[in-house]
C-alpha cells in the first residue's frame, strides 16, 4: 500500500514538474548573457509554464540560418539587428505579433522605431550623442556642445574622437543620420570639418570614450549605452543627445513558422511590458526602454520621447549606403586626414585676423575645400549595390575598390589645390 502510493506520488511529481515548464521557447538572440540572463530569469519566474531555450547568433549568421528551413525549429527571433528584421519580413518570415500595444509608441521622433504593420516591434532604443567629462571642458574654455554643427569651429581643434566608420560598426549610423538631417552635400561638409578637429579612431584602438579618459581628446561620438558603462565604472563623465541625432532600435519577432505561437506572443508581451521594460534599467544593462511611462523610474535617464529631441531617419536608406558612406567618408578623410586638417587649421588661422579682400580670398579656398566631386547617389545605383557586397563578392570588392582610389585621388587634389592657395595666401597676403 505504502509502495503504491509513494509510485502515485511520484508520478504525480514528475507529471507536475512535467506540466510547469510544458513548453519549450526557442530564442535566436545576440544579446550578451548578462542581459539575457536577466529577462530569462525574471520571464520564466513570471511564467511558470514556458521554458527559454537560448540559441545565440550573431545578427548575419541568425539571418543566413532563418532564411532557410532550418528556421522551422525558431520560434523568436530577438536582437539589435534592424536589417535582420527588415530582410525577414521582405520574404515573408514573421508572423504578426499579438502582443498588448497600449503605451507603446510606434514612432520617436518623425521615425517608425517598430513595424507599423505588426510583424516586429522595438524593445529597447540606443542612441548616438557625445560624451565628455565636465570639468575639463570647463577648463579648457570649451562649451558643452548641444548640436554636432558645435563641433566644426577652430576651438575644437585636436579635441575630437571620432569613429572611422569601416573600421568601427557603429559609426555607420552616425555618419548617415547627418547626412539625412543636413542633406548629402551639407553633411559630408561638416564632416570634413568635424574630422579635420578630430582624432579618427579605428579598429584595434582605444574606445572613442577612452580617448577622452585618456586626455586624448575632450569629447567623443559614441553610443549611449558605452557612455553608460564608463559612468558606470567610475568616470568622472555626462553624455547627452545633441537636438538633432539618430536612435538605432533593437527588434523582437515571432517566426511564421513558429510551434509555440502563444508562449511566443507571450515572450514578446513580457519584454515590452512594463515589468520587462523596467528590467532594462538594472544597473548591469542600462538600456533605453521604449515604454516611455518607464522613465519615471529613472529621473536621471534621458527620455528620448520627451519630445526635445529631434529624430527623423530613414533606416532603409542608412543600411543600403552603408558601406558606400564608409567608402566615401575613408576616401575623403580617413586616407588624407593629415592634409584635411592641415587646410582646415591654415584656414582658421588665416580667418581671425584677414581683412575684407583677405576674407573674400579666404572664402574661395573654402569652397574649393567643401567642393565634392561626388553627388548623391541613387540607392540602386551599380557602385552602390557593389559596395553594398564588397565584403562577401570579390568582383564587387574591386569595382568599390577602383572608385574608392578614384575618388581619394579627387579629393587628394582639391585639399592639394586648397593649400598651395593658403601658402600663396601666406606668402602674398
Amino acid at each position: 500500500m505504502i509502495k503504491s502510493l509513494l509510485t502515485c506520488t511520484l508520478a504525480w511529481l514528475l507529471l507536475f514538474s512535467g506540466a510547469a515548464k510544458a513548453i519549450t521557447l526557442n530564442v535566436m538572440t545576440s544579446y550578451p548573457q548578462p542581459v539575457v540572463m536577466l529577462m530569462q530569469q525574471a520571464f520564466e519566474d513570471a511564467h511558470p509554464d514556458i521554458e527559454l531555450n537560448i540559441l545565440w547568433r550573431r545578427p548575419h549568421d541568425a539571418l543566413t540560418v532563418l532564411l532557410q528551413e532550418e528556421s522551422e525549429t525558431i520560434d523568436v527571433i530577438w536582437m539589435p539587428s534592424v536589417q535582420t528584421f527588415l530582410s525577414l519580413k521582405a520574404h515573408g518570415k514573421l508572423a504578426k505579433l499579438e502582443y498588448n500595444r497600449t503605451g507603446l509608441p510606434v514612432l520617436l521622433g518623425e521615425t517608425a522605431i517598430s513595424d507599423p504593420q505588426g510583424y516586429f516591434i522595438a524593445t529597447e532604443i540606443a542612441g548616438y550623442g557625445l560624451f565628455f567629462e565636465p570639468e575639463n571642458l570647463k577648463q579648457a574654455g570649451l562649451a558643452v556642445p548641444t548640436q554636432w554643427q558645435d563641433l566644426l569651429s577652430a576651438e575644437w581643434q585636436d579635441n575630437i574622437a571620432l569613429p572611422i566608420p569601416s573600421e568601427v560598426s557603429f559609426g555607420h549610423m552616425l555618419i548617415d543620420q547627418l547626412l539625412q538631417a543636413e542633406g548629402w552635400q551639407t553633411g559630408w561638409n561638416q564632416w570634413q570639418q568635424i574630422a579635420a578637429n578630430s582624432h579618427l579612431m579605428g579598429r584595434g584602438g582605444m574606445f572613442t570614450t577612452e580617448a577622452v579618459l585618456a586626455g586624448q581628446a575632450k569629447v567623443a561620438f559614441t553610443m549611449d549605452f558605452f557612455a553608460a558603462s564608463s559612468i558606470a565604472n567610475g568616470a568622472n563623465g555626462k553624455f547627452i543627445y545633441p537636438k538633432q541625432t539618430a536612435f538605432n532600435p533593437a527588434h523582437i519577432g515571432i517566426l511564421a513558422t513558429s510551434n509555440q505561437p502563444q508562449a511566443a506572443n507571450t515572450f514578446v508581451d513580457f519584454l515590452v511590458s512594463k515589468q520587462g521594460q523596467s528590467l532594462l534599467l538594472h544597473p548591469d544593462l542600462r538600456k533605453l526602454p521604449v515604454r516611455p511611462s518607464v522613465y519615471s523610474q529613472a529621473p536621471n535617464m534621458q527620455n528620448p520621447f520627451a519630445g526635445n529631441i529631434l529624430h527623423q531617419y530613414d533606416y532603409q536608406t542608412g543600411l543600403q549606403r552603408r558601406e558606400f558612406n564608409a567608402v566615401v567618408f575613408d576616401a575623403a578623410i580617413t586616407l588624407h586626414h593629415h592634409k584635411l586638417k592641415q587646410a582646415w587649421q591654415q584656414w582658421h588661422q588665416l580667418q581671425q585676423n584677414a581683412n575684407a579682400d583677405q576674407l573674400t580670398a579666404l572664402a574661395e579656398i573654402k569652397t574649393i575645400l567643401q567642393q565634392s566631386p561626388l553627388k548623391e547617389p541613387a540607392i540602386d545605383e551599380a557602385i552602390v549595390q557593389d559596395c553594398a557586397q564588397r565584403h562577401v563578392d570579390d568582383e564587387k570588392q574591386q569595382n568599390c575598390e577602383a572608385f574608392k582610389s578614384e575618388l581619394a585621388q579627387s579629393f587628394e587634389r582639391q585639399y592639394d589645390k586648397a593649400l598651395n592657395m593658403l601658402t600663396q595666401f601666406n606668402a602674398d597676403p
